[in-house]
């Protein structure tokens, strides 16, 4: 079971107007704007202090299979992605109140800035089911990576196509020109969130399925039983 919590940030850094005699009639002459891609990829934090209450109360969990629904939960991955942004500007007054701006350079970190791994407290270290819930935690984990290794170089390219599209903008204040700059790279961040967001679910699904939460049930000669309330506050049992 995995998750999903989202960060996206875009922050403006404006720099200072260019000197009188760069200053030019139109709005030509800005040098091509510079992208830093990077990829953030946090460590694996594990945490088996909660409980299987606990674990299942967490607000935010991606839903299980339908007939798992009201069922507990043996492990847990938590993650949380996103991307932020940072942007600069070349700025030339026009003499007539207004200011031409292109974007000169635009920093982007993107990734998982946050991954812990549950166990819930009741399962022994050590123990086969321990192994088992791990193991299958670590899938989750190895989905993630696999996705994000997979989209950054789409990633790259639907900016440097966002990028090639711009051109300088002319505007009543620094501020407004900034704005306009801004808007197209916010557009397509969320744009590339939502698409990740989609994918990563569609994945994370075939990792959790019915088959998957009954294996787990069995394994270990049915240890899981040990550890779920008792048989007539019982639903059915789900692993994370």
């Amino acid at each position: 079971m995995t998750v999903r919590l989202l960060f996206l940030s875009l922050l403006g850094l404006l720099l200072a107007a260019m000197p009188a005699a760069a200053q030019s009639n139109g709005c030509g002459g800005f040098p091509p704007t510079k992208l830093t891609l990077d990829t953030v990829l946090a460590p694996i934090k594990r945490d088996d202090s909660l409980s299987i209450a606990q674990l299942t109360r967490l607000p935010g969990r991606t839903p299980g299979p339908a007939s798992t629904a009201d069922s507990h939960v043996l492990g847990l991955t938590q993650a949380r992605y996103g991307e932020q942004s940072q942007v600069q500007a070349l700025f030339k007054s026009m003499g007539d109140g207004t200011y031409c701006a292109s974007a000169s350079s635009l920093t982007i970190s993107f990734g998982f800035q946050q991954r812990i791994v549950h166990v819930a407290g009741e399962i022994p270290a050590g123990s086969c089911l321990h192994g088992e819930v791990l193991a299958h935690e670590m899938r989750h984990v190895a989905v993630d990576e696999a996705l994000l290794n997979e989209m950054m170089p789409q990633i790259r390219s639907r900016l440097e196509q966002v990028i090639d599209g711009m051109a300088p903008v002319r505007s009543r204040s620094q501020t407004q020109a900034m704005a306009a700059i801004r808007r197209p790279l916010e557009s397509a961040m969320r744009r590339i969130m939502q698409e990740f967001g989609r994918e990563r679910d569609r994945r994370q699904a075939k990792v959790d399925t019915v088959e998957e939460y009954e294996r787990v049930s069995r394994v270990c000669n049915g240890e899981a039983r040990e550890y779920l309330p008792k048989p007539a506050a019982r639903r059915a049992m789900q692993r994370g």
